[in-house]
């Protein structure tokens, strides 16, 4: 007999592909019968996959009410996100306030930072499927008013509006090269991708920090700047240089390396360009997983295009 967890783990992994799929299992997950610590992972396909994805906002918001239910007294922040994106998506006051007082009680922060930090949250969920011009003034709108306001804050909510960021800027740099030229795109990009350092080099570990060096050299190679690109690029391999010992985050230093690759030869360093690639062929070829190796190849190929 399938558990709930055994559903949960197949709509995780499937939910890209098959996104009706995931929804169907969803549906059938008894909340309450799911451990604690798999919450956060529901309550996020709750809004990814009937929400973005489908456009069922409204069953992604009951769905959020519900792991509210499950989770008190203390739900954690992360709940109270997903529950307030879902939301003000759909303009439903009373999750909304809920959400709110929720975020302000266990984040310690003031109300209008949890407003803040749900817009993000809503804006993750929305661009994707939005054009680009609309997609970009949505990212705009709702990284603005983080990125000129009393953040980071100091407090829990620092770490989720990081991820929120990361998300948004990530979702942005996936988009196809017609859509990375639009204007409000570019703009989108470059703010998510210096907001998201900044919060993470406040309320992250180390690697939260150097996958934010990884978002920044990305946006800037899309951005036309080759040499912040590099830089960037090369604080992150010295963060995994000074806390990597055991060489547990090699994909990250493959892609690091890929990175720095394109903007020497951008540049014209062609000897540091020379080694970069070849640290990276050579990371690569440890891969275990095809998912990744394809990966890595797709960035490879796509790398010469942004040489403009």
């Amino acid at each position: 007999m399938t558990t709930d967890i055994e559903r949960l783990n197949e709509a995780n992994a499937g939910h890209d592909d098959d996104p009706q799929g995931a929804a169907a299992l969803l549906r059938q997950i008894d909340v309450a019968q799911l451990p604690p610590e798999r919450w956060p992972n529901y309550a996020f396909l709750l809004n990814h996959v009937l929400g973005e994805k489908l456009s069922a906002w409204h069953e992604a918001l009951a769905g959020q009410e519900r792991v509210i239910a499950a989770a008190q007294p203390t739900p954690a922040l992360v709940l109270w996100r997903q529950l307030g994106s879902a939301a003000l998506v759909v303009n439903a006051a009373e999750p909304l306030a809920q959400a709110v007082s929720g975020l302000v009680a266990a984040g310690g922060t003031a109300a209008s930072r949890a407003h803040e930090l749900l817009a993000l949250g809503a804006a993750m969920y929305l661009a994707p499927s939005q054009a680009a011009t609309d997609a970009g003034q949505t990212a705009l709108r709702a990284l603005a008013p983080v990125m000129y306001s009393a953040w980071p804050t100091g407090t829990a909510l620092d770490a989720q509006a990081a991820a929120c960021t990361n998300n948004l800027a990530s979702g942005l740099l996936e988009r196809d090269d017609a859509d990375l030229r639009n204007g409000a795109v570019r703009a989108a990009i470059a703010t998510g991708a210096e907001l998201a350092e900044r919060l993470w080099r406040q309320a992250g570990t180390w690697v939260h920090q150097e996958r934010a060096l990884y978002l920044r050299a990305l946006a800037c190679t899309v951005l036309g700047e080759p040499h912040l690109a590099r830089r960037h690029a090369i604080d992150g391999l010295a963060l995994l240089d000074a806390h990597d010992s055991t060489q547990s985050e090699n994909v990250d230093r493959a892609f690091l390396e890929l990175e720095r690759w394109n903007a020497c030869i951008w540049l014209g360093l062609e000897a540091e360009a020379e080694g970069a690639l070849a640290r990276a062929q050579a990371l690569a070829t440890g891969f275990n997983e095809a998912g990744l190796t394809q990966w890595f190849e797709t960035r490879r190929r796509r790398l010469p295009g942004f040489r403009r």
